[in-house]
């Protein structure tokens, strides 16, 4: 369980290589290009041209047998893939691997919807309803995203209350322990876990189960897809209830809204407001805020600067 032990490695592949990190950002470099290129074929070639690598080079780096670490190189990835240069030295150096680093870069999802988006529904709502819009109908729609955010802020502090979380970090095995509905597990990928995915979530009959690799650590990037498969079996439960239900003029942003919803969800059930305001009486202000709040949190730094800035704009 993730109780017993909520980081795991493959201990055994990283004894193989030499550079193990060299290696690690290698793959992240395809990671990127593959985003930014779409359907484009990346080749290893591709890769080792950011460092101007002949053939020979290019392959010792991606087999882990040249090191990757110079202020000179670093700078070199991070300006041609166009990322943040401490998310390099962060692959670089192991802090992170290659798939929390490309979570980092890709971003954790928006928990609201955009207001061009909003915008365009309410235009659409208005030239449906020409004749019997009226203030109250108004009201409904402008207090209609609120009253979603407090309807799933209550669903976090009803889980909150039940495991009696007070001290950050939150260990998502209390929820699963606390209600029989969830099931959080790690899964061989022998068992059905594709190439390369990182998560799978099944709801069936009431009951979801969760799914991460078992030879992979459950890093930051990871607790939080696994909160927001946790948010996507609450909010689903709830949205039968007239306070969660999709009004009319956001039915064919469904799939988006039900995004922004889980990643609210999640971000409220591993970082409350509460504790953020707790937690800064704790901080040392002659270190990185940021990380400290990150690593009494355990999330990513970029999640936890975005938890920050919500908190103190709502403030």
């Amino acid at each position: 369980s993730i109780m017993a032990g909520e980081v795991r490695s493959d201990v055994n592949e990283k004894k193989k290589l030499k550079y193990p990190n060299s290696a690690a950002l290698f793959q992240f470099c395809r990671k990127i290009l593959d985003h930014k290129f779409g359907g484009i074929r990346v080749i290893d070639q591709d890769i080792g041209q950011i460092l101007n690598f002949d053939p020979a080079d290019c392959s010792h780096w991606k087999k882990g047998k040249k090191n990757i670490k110079s202020i000179k190189a670093i700078r070199s990835i991070a300006d041609h893939l166009g990322v943040d240069q401490q998310l390099v030295v962060d692959v670089a150096s192991g802090d992170i691997d290659q798939e929390e680093a490309f979570y980092e870069f890709s971003g954790y999802g928006s928990s609201s919807l955009d207001p061009k988006l909003v915008d365009q529904a309410k235009k659409e709502f208005y030239r449906k309803n020409p004749e019997t819009w009226s203030k109250q109908k108004e009201d409904e729609f402008e207090s209609y995203l609120y009253h979603s955010r407090k309807v799933i802020l209550g669903l976090v502090e009803n889980i909150h209350k039940n495991i009696d979380f007070r001290e950050s970090p939150l260990y998502l095995p209390e929820i699963s322990n606390h209600y029989s509905e969830i099931t959080i597990k790690a899964h061989d990928k022998a068992e059905g876990l594709v190439e390369d995915e990182v998560l799978s979530a099944k709801t069936l009959g009431g009951h979801t189960t969760v799914c991460y690799p078992s030879t992979s650590e459950v890093r930051p990037f990871l607790r939080f897809k696994i909160a927001r498969e946790i948010g996507r079996h609450f909010i689903g439960k709830k949205a039968s209830q007239s306070g969660m239900k999709l009004p009319a003029f956001l039915e064919k942003h469904a799939e988006l809204e039900m995004e922004t919803r889980c990643n609210f969800f999640a971000s409220h059930l591993l970082v409350p407001s509460f504790l953020i305001k707790t937690e800064m009486h704790k901080v040392d202000v002659s270190r990185d805020i940021v990380s400290q709040f990150a690593e009494s949190f355990w999330v990513s730094k970029k999640f936890m600067n975005l938890r920050i800035k919500d908190v103190l704009e709502n403030l």
